[in-house]
């Protein structure tokens, strides 16, 4: 639709416009004849406003024939025939708005003869009509160019989903994988312990399939399913792994991607406690600073212990995550510190998805 008829507002600003045209329209033909104003005014505003009315056809002219899709020459004869059609009747009606006019109020509103007074009308209205055209080409144009961007940024945002999807799609199995073999582990060695830790590795599941559908979720909630997960560790290791939480309070309501942490905390265990006979700690650590959310995943790691292989996989995906949704503004960091790994994240503080 033409995007001023579509809007009251542009339409009623354009009308004011062409109003205003035809209101100094008047005051000049009223100052060369020597005329009241209020006769040359009822003459010049009511084919301005008509005449505005009727440029407006010159948009559905360019959408019907775009300048990158025609030969110069055919938008010239095109342009032509239209402005001699449309100045032609607007002549037309100049005509018999002038002959009402004098006859209602028996005056002459032109001096000149007929024929030059009606082919002064039409010469005026070709660059009116002309401009309205060239106009109608630039926004179509801009249309177009707003129509491209916006189907580019879908496209981007239908890549970064996939992209997204497909990384959530690696976490997942990764973990079922990883737990499904420490419920094996303990049916032998403890069947009471399997039956809970299947139960509540069920209830993490419920519970991550519910956020998976979310982009972001407070980090509360991201707290919460991360511990759902620990309980289940915590269960195949006892009081070999020991979890310290130091989160600032007002970093909580901040969101992030739902299972961003659990990658980080699997690893954790399996490269830095899982093989060391007296376990060892983690410390989930938050903080706010320059409008960042920066988290913490802290793990011991003993000396000489041997790299296990897959090591850095979940980082990766994590770093990936972060990447494709915020760009340069979210990444992660490692640290090595003595006796200490220390995965650092970083992403924009946002209180809504």
């Amino acid at each position: 639709m033409h995007p001023i008829l579509s809007d009251k507002n542009k339409l009623f600003v354009y009308l004011v416009v062409w109003g205003g045209i035809g209101i100094l329209s008047g005051f000049i033909i009223s100052y060369f004849n020597g005329l009241q104003a209020q006769y040359s005014i009822a003459l010049a505003l009511p084919m301005m406003l008509i005449y505005g009315e009727v440029n407006l056809s010159a948009w559905y002219l360019c959408r019907a024939f775009p300048i990158e899709r025609t030969s110069l020459g055919k938008v010239i004869l095109i342009a032509s025939v239209s402005v001699v059609i449309i100045s032609s009747l607007w002549t037309l009606l100049g005509w018999g708005i002038k002959n009402a006019i004098e006859q209602f109020f028996s005056v002459t509103l032109s001096p000149l003869p007929l024929n030059q007074s009606l082919l002064i009308v039409f010469i005026t209205g070709i660059p009116l009509f002309l401009f309205s055209l060239a106009v109608s080409y630039l926004i179509a144009a801009f249309e177009r160019t707003k129509e491209s961007d916006n189907a580019a940024y879908e496209a981007r945002l239908l890549a970064q989903h996939a992209e997204l999807k497909a990384l959530r799609m690696q976490i997942d199995p990764h973990f079922l994988f990883n737990s499904l073999n420490s419920i094996s582990a303990l049916t032998t060695t403890n069947p009471e312990l399997a039956r809970t830790m299947t139960t509540t590795l069920a209830d993490f599941f419920r519970k991550s399939l519910s956020y998976g559908v979310k982009e972001t979720i407070p980090l509360k909630e991201e707290l919460s399913l991360l511990n759902h997960y620990l309980d289940i560790e915590k269960i195949r290791f006892g009081k070999r792994l020991r979890v310290e939480e130091q989160i600032e309070p007002e970093t909580l309501s901040d969101h992030v991607p739902p299972l961003l942490l659990q990658p980080l905390v699997e690893n954790a265990i399996k490269h830095g406690i899982s093989d060391s006979i007296d376990g060892g700690k983690i410390v989930i650590a938050t903080q706010k600073k320059n409008d960042r959310l920066f988290i913490t995943v802290e793990n011991s790691v003993e000396d000489n212990m041997p790299k296990k292989k897959g090591a850095g996989m979940g980082m990766e995906i994590v770093r990936k995550r972060l990447q494709t949704i915020y760009g340069n503004d979210g990444d992660l960091k490692t640290i090595v510190n003595g006796n200490t790994f220390q995965v650092i994240i970083f992403l924009p503080t946002s209180l809504k998805k």
